[in-house]
Formats: C-alpha cells, sequence, structure tokens
C-alpha cells in the first residue's frame, strides 16, 4: 500500500459518513493522483515518494480533509441555535416550576411549618427539579440533533436569514397551506418530553408524601393505564413523524393533512378508551389510608381524585375534538380547492 493509500484510508477513518464514505474515498483518491500526475509532467520527474509526500502535506491533514466532507461537525448548528435556546428556556422554566410548585403545596399542606419534614419535602422538591430539568435538557438537546440532521440546508438558514421586510406583505393573505416551524418544534420538544415521562420517568406520574419514619409514593395511575403505554407511544411518534416532515417540506399537502386526521382521531380513541377503562386511577381511601392521611382525610381525598380525573380527560376530550374536526375541515376545503 503507496502512500496515497494510506492517506485516504485514513481520512476515511475519520469519516462520520455510513453511506457514501466508499464514493468520497475513490473520488480522494482519484484527485491525488491526478495532482501527482500534473506535477510529474510539469516538473519532468518521474514520480517517487518525495513527490507524494509533497503533494500530501499541500492537501492536508486526514482530520481536517474528513472534515471538509462532515456537513455536521457540531450537535445543534449556529442557525438552530437561537431557537435551541429560546425552546429550552421555555422548557426548563415550566418543568422546574411546575417540580418546585409541587413539593411547596405538599410541604405547606402535609407538615409543620419550618419542621423537619418540612426541610426534607423541600429538598426533596429541589432534587426533583435538578433531576426534571437535567432530563429535559437532553430531551430538548436530542430533538434539536435530530432535526439538525433531517432538515435541509434551505429549511435551516430559513430559521435566521434576514430579509428585507416590505410593508406591503402586510396586507397578503397567510398562505393557509403553509407550517409555522415554531409550532411544530414547540410540539416535538413536548411530544419527545411526553415519551420520556411514560416511557422512562413513569416515577414522575404520582405523589410523594412523608410520614414520620419514612417517603411514601402513590402512583397516579394503576397498571391498567400503562397498557394504553404502547398505543400512546404509537400516536405520539406518529405526531413527531408527521412533524419532522412538515418542516421538511414546509407546506400541507392532502396526505399529511389526511396523516394528521388520522392521528388526531387516534388521540382522541384512546383518550375515550382510557376514560372508560375501570380502576384506571389508583388512589383509593383504603390505600391512601396506609400513608400519611387519617381514614376520613383519605376518604376526602380519593373522592376528589375520583371527580378530578373525569372532567381532566372531559377537557383533553374537548380539544382533541376541536382539533379532529378543524383537521377534518381542513383536508375537505384542500380537495375541494385542488378537484
Amino acid at each position: 500500500m503507496n502512500l496515497i493509500d494510506r492517506y485516504v484510508s485514513e481520512v476515511g477513518k475519520h469519516l462520520p459518513l455510513l453511506n457514501g464514505r466508499e464514493d468520497i474515498e475513490k473520488e480522494l483518491k482519484s484527485t491525488l493522483e491526478d495532482m501527482l500526475e500534473d506535477r510529474a509532467q510539469n516538473s519532468g520527474q518521474a514520480r517517487d515518494e518525495a513527490m507524494e509526500i509533497e503533494v500530501l502535506k499541500e492537501y492536508g491533514s486526514p482530520q481536517k480533509v474528513a472534515q471538509t466532507y462532515n456537513p455536521h461537525p457540531y450537535l445543534i448548528g449556529p442557525k438552530l441555535f437561537p431557537f435551541f435556546l429560546f425552546v429550552l428556556k421555555i422548557v426548563l422554566t415550566v418543568v422546574v416550576s411546575v417540580m418546585l410548585v409541587l413539593a411547596g403545596i405538599q410541604a405547606v399542606t402535609d407538615t409543620p411549618f419550618m419542621g423537619a419534614d418540612f426541610a426534607k419535602i423541600i429538598g426533596q422538591g429541589l432534587g426533583s427539579a435538578l433531576s426534571a430539568a437535567i432530563a429535559a435538557f437532553g430531551n430538548v438537546v436530542l430533538v434539536f440533533v435530530i432535526l439538525e440532521r433531517v432538515l435541509p440546508d434551505k429549511e435551516i438558514g430559513s430559521f435566521d436569514d434576514e430579509k428585507e421586510w416590505d410593508p406591503a406583505s402586510l396586507a397578503k393573505e397567510p398562505d393557509p397551506d403553509s407550517v409555522s416551524r415554531s409550532e411544530l418544534i414547540a410540539e416535538i420538544v413536548f411530544t419527545f418530553v411526553a415519551l420520556a415521562i411514560l416511557n422512562i420517568y413513569p416515577q414522575w406520574l404520582g405523589m410523594f408524601f412523608f410520614t414520620e419514619n419514612e417517603q411514601v409514593f402513590f402512583p397516579i395511575f394503576t397498571e391498567k393505564f400503562f397498557q394504553f403505554v404502547p398505543y400512546i407511544n404509537i400516536v405520539l411518534v406518529g405526531k413527531i413523524l408527521l412533524d419532522i416532515y412538515l418542516l421538511r417540506n414546509a407546506i400541507w399537502n392532502q396526505l399529511t393533512r389526511l396523516s394528521k386526521v388520522v392521528i388526531e382521531a387516534a388521540s382522541l380513541t384512546l383518550t375515550v378508551l382510557i376514560l372508560r377503562a375501570p380502576d384506571i386511577i389508583a388512589f383509593s381511601a383504603e390505600s391512601l389510608a396506609n400513608g400519611p392521611f387519617e381514614p376520613e382525610q383519605a376518604e376526602i381525598f380519593a373522592t376528589i381524585a375520583t371527580y378530578t380525573f373525569p372532567m381532566m380527560m372531559a377537557i383533553v376530550i374537548i380539544i382533541q375534538s376541536i382539533e379532529l374536526v378543524k383537521a377534518v375541515y381542513r383536508l375537505f376545503k384542500m380537495r375541494r380547492e385542488t378537484a
């Protein structure tokens, strides 16, 4: 193996591409061979190792050459990074605030003010908030790493390209088939967070209470709820794939409109099935009585939980029904316009 072959092989080791690596190596070898042939003809000397070393030194180190073939030498590029920071601030603020508020409510309602249990709950709340923030940060980074690699360069460039503003654009009607990138990315981020909670951090779906000697955790849902998780995952992944596709194409078409209808219908169906499933809520007077509650308090808390869950699910069903109707309307409207 001569120096050219070794050089090309070394460049290939630094290429992150799985597909197309052989083509790049062949192209690079052909380029170097042509350079050597031209150098030999111009100098009137025979090709030798010294000439190969001279050409390779001019061409650059294998690491630097490999970087020129790598379109993504970073996790999140400079064009998406400002939007990444914007979304990250929103997600971290929401997650940390919710965790701290829950810890504060629990500390105030379940323990004497400034007692040992009070300080313990606050400490646990701070730890939970930190863990939630780290998990949320990782999920947001993962989403933007994926977007950095699936979005075309022209779409990424449109996030921060400065264009001359035309006041006449105010008189133009917005294209009903165009997509809002900010809304899609926010939906992708929060959908990833929901997937992480359901599959990686199911312990967040519950409440912690402190007794005199130990910490007691009460899950919100029974095992019957987690039987629905695989179907929920399918719907959530479908949403993410549809949003990524829309980000790449920047416009709705009949296929994506139909996909939206299917996803919304599946979401609504799942919510109704979960609502109608018996014994889906884990809170009961018997289970709570074994924790920090007196029997009377346990009965009241269980009653509140029993009535609150259907009300919340009813609100979700109303919202999903509205979204389904809107999706169906937009699909039929697009079909009429293209007919």
